[in-house]
This record gives C-alpha cells, structure tokens and sequence, in this order.
C-alpha cells in the first residue's frame, strides 16, 4: 500500500467516524427531549456507545494520520524515498532506484482485508436477512421478527438442529420480551398487522 493510499484510507476512516459522532451526539441531544413517560435507558445508551467508538476511532484515526505524516517527512528529509516511494543510495549520490521498499503486511483479521475478500454471496445473504428483519418487523412485531430471524440463522447458516434451534430462539425471544416489559418498560415497534409490538 503506498504512503498516499494509506493516508486515503486513515482519511476516509475519520470522516466516517466523525459523522457517526455527530450523530450519536445528536441522538443523546434528542433523548433529553423526549416526554417523562418514554423510556430513555435503550436510546441514551446506544447514544453514549455511540459517542465512546466514534470518539476513540476519532482519536485513533487522527494519531494515525499525523505519525504517518510524520514517517513520510523523516524519510524525505532523510533522502530515503521520494516520490515514488523508492530508496535513493546515498553512497552514491545519485538518484539510483533500488528495490521499492513495501510495509504493508497484510493481517488475515483486519476488517477492511475480511470485508474486501467476503465473496459476493455472502455479501447478498446478509443483505437479505437485513431487509427481511426489517420486512417483518413491519409487518409483525419486533417478537415475531426477532424470532424469525434467530431461527433462520441458525438453521441456513449455523447449521443447528432444529431442537437447539428452535429452544435457543424461544428462550431468547423470551428474555427480550421480559426485557422490554418487565424491567426496562422500553416501547417496542409493534407490526402492521399484529399491534402486540
């Protein structure tokens, strides 16, 4: 990766996280308006989770844009380096090109190695199970959607028994409901056509 496409990448990275703490600072701004009656735990702390990533990728993208500023003037004030990235021989004195010197190594973890190497299928299926959540939770209910959604996963792509399957959905489904209704009274989207959302 050269130095300008790594900076491209760091600049790209803390536009984004700038944008998403703007947001996540305008979702706190607007949970102090809302009336006594609705519940503000669920939005304050997606909020404030919000703030806490975008911040730490704010400052984390920032270091890393200005030590990578920083390596690209010590190697040009070094002569190592110039334009093309190349390094010059200084016992020689001229601009002789010796082997372009390479520091990206790439790290199998890396998100950004994952998401661009993710073939185009998964990419599609994932893209379905999100707008069929979003179809469902429409239609049906938060309830419905989530158990929906647990049960296909782990059947089509976890590859569970349909007994694990279907006791893991019931139990989840379960304690999302009691959390809801028991203990954080956080209103949830109810469907079109089942209003018990």
């Amino acid at each position: 990766m050269t130095r300008l496409a790594a900076d491209r990448k760091v600049m790209s990275d803390l536009v984004f996280s700038s944008v998403v703490l703007f947001i996540s600072a305008g979702a706190m701004a607007l949970s102090f308006t809302f009336a006594d009656a609705v519940s503000v735990l669920l939005p304050r702390l997606a909020a404030g989770l919000g703030i806490a990533a975008a911040l730490w990728m704010v400052v984390k993208n920032s270091l890393q844009l200005a030590r990578n500023r920083r390596d690209a003037a010590d190697l040009d004030d070094h002569g190592h380096g110039g334009p093309t990235g190349t390094i010059r021989n200084p016992a020689e004195g001229s601009a002789k090109q010796d082997e372009p010197v390479s520091t990206h190594v790439i790290d199998e973890n890396d998100a950004e190695y994952v998401l661009s190497q993710t073939p185009r299928k998964i990419w599609l299926v994932t893209l379905g199970f999100i707008v069929g959540f979003f179809v469902l939770l429409s239609l049906f209910g938060i309830f419905i959607a989530t158990a929906a959604l647990s049960l296909t996963y782990l059947v089509v792509i976890g590859k569970k028994s349909w007994t694990f399957s279907i006791v893991y959905t019931v139990v989840f489904t379960a304690l999302l409901w009691a959390l809801t209704r028991w203990l954080t009274y956080i209103s949830t989207p109810a469907g079109v056509l089942i209003q018990g959302g």
